[in-house]
């Protein structure tokens, strides 16, 4: 059974506004250049049915998607984004269809292939559900959401936001949160506008991005190099081109060189555990703030590597193993957190593969503009920034 520990250091637990809350937001879409024309940079995949796009009198867009198409159809933006904030209105009746936005996805000539923010105005409304289009299927509904369901109206424009962090997506609808996923197969895609097969009628404005770049992956354990991580002295650990190997008569420890910083961030380690336990502290165990975890074997098997993640983001964190969420998860713990990870006696375990998945530059100096920002304590007469410097 996993199971962790706290540092005895008391958090602090006041709650913020989010550091996105705030963000620029700019058109997603180009007004077309010419009258009936797709909109630069963009593309029709699918189909065949009509999109048309109209310029209000405030220059904004309106798309409107109709048809009665064998296939679905999409309107396809021609460049991948990373991580975003989209914003949009949409529009469509009861009885009229079923719609979709797509989000970090493939296309080509015929169709769009990847994860789907549901438009469902059916009465079952599982708008801003998650689907993965033309693969897995349904990742995320809004069974268990009623509140959520509710929220929207066939028939009315309806207000939806999407947020993709790393692999963490979450969605809003008219302002009440809706999903809240974890999915580690893409982090890279194109958007999409979805007409869905059969009769279909909808219609998008005030489409808004922010764009916070495309993610970097950091390998700091590749083949026979460790150079991401310091061998502690006591000769319980060897390295070589299968990775770091933890000696089952003496056990062992190694470190990160680079903490997990504190922006959003996912620490992904391949590791195998025949028998025994692994131990994983992050940050200071002893004068805090720290969190350790006990993870026992086995992981892994049949010569594939088990998983271990820890994903920081600005509200929380969260470890799984072989993405199971451990429960109950770790504190928010503040600032950049080293890594130990040793096991004991008896432990026979290898780390084969460990990288760091890093927001853009985009996306930190947006959170550090957020963190900086003046709060005002009308109780105390006092203004602090977010991060608890007066």
């Amino acid at each position: 059974m996993v199971s962790a520990t706290v540092s005895a250091q008391e958090l602090d637990t006041e709650v913020t506004p989010p550091w996105w809350s705030d963000v620029e937001m700019k058109p997603l879409v180009p007004a077309p250049q010419e009258p009936n024309a797709v909109p630069e940079g963009w593309s029709v995949a699918g189909g065949p049915v009509r999109f048309a796009f109209n310029v209000g009198p405030d220059g904004d867009l309106e798309i409107e998607g109709s048809g009665a198409a064998p296939r679905n159809a999409f309107l396809a933006s021609d460049r991948s984004y990373g991580d975003f904030l989209v914003e949009f209105q949409v529009m469509i009746e009861r009885n009229r269809g079923n719609s979709g936005f797509q989000i970090r996805s493939t296309a080509d000539d015929d169709r769009m292939v990847g994860y789907q923010v549901e438009i469902d105005p059916s009465e079952r409304s599982w708008s801003t559900g998650l689907y993965d289009e033309g693969r897995r299927g349904w990742l995320a509904t809004l069974e268990d959401n009623v509140t959520a369901r509710d929220a929207f109206v066939p028939g009315k424009w309806n207000t939806i936001r999407i947020l993709a962090i790393g692999p963490r997506i979450r969605t809003w609808i008219n302002d009440v949160p809706a999903i809240d996923h974890l999915d580690f197969v893409d982090r890279t895609g194109r958007f999409g506008f979805q007409v869905h097969s059969g009769r279909c009628d909808v219609r998008w404005r005030r489409i808004r991005i922010a764009d916070f770049g495309i993610r970097k992956n950091e390998s700091i354990l590749d083949g026979a190099s460790s150079s991401g991580f310091e061998i502690e002295s006591n000769g319980g650990v060897r390295r070589d081109e299968t990775g770091i190997h933890f000696d089952a008569a003496t056990g062992g420890a190694v470190t990160t060189k680079m903490p997990i910083p504190d922006f959003p961030s996912v620490l992904d380690l391949e590791a195998t555990i025949t028998k025994g336990l692994m131990l994983i502290q992050l940050g200071d165990m002893k004068n805090g703030p720290g969190y350790g975890i006990r993870i026992p074997g086995p992981i892994g098997k049949d010569g594939k590597p088990g998983s271990i993640r820890v994903l920081r983001s600005s509200d929380r964190m969260r470890v799984l193993v072989d993405d199971v969420p451990l429960v109950p998860g770790p504190p928010d713990l503040d600032g950049p957190l080293s890594l130990r990870i040793a096991t004991v006696v008896g432990t026979a375990a290898t780390i084969s593969r460990a990288d760091l998945d890093l927001p853009a530059t985009m996306e930190i100096e947006a959170i550090r503009q957020a963190r900086s920002r003046p709060v005002v304590d009308s109780d105390q007469d006092a203004v602090e920034t977010n991060d608890g410097s007066k």
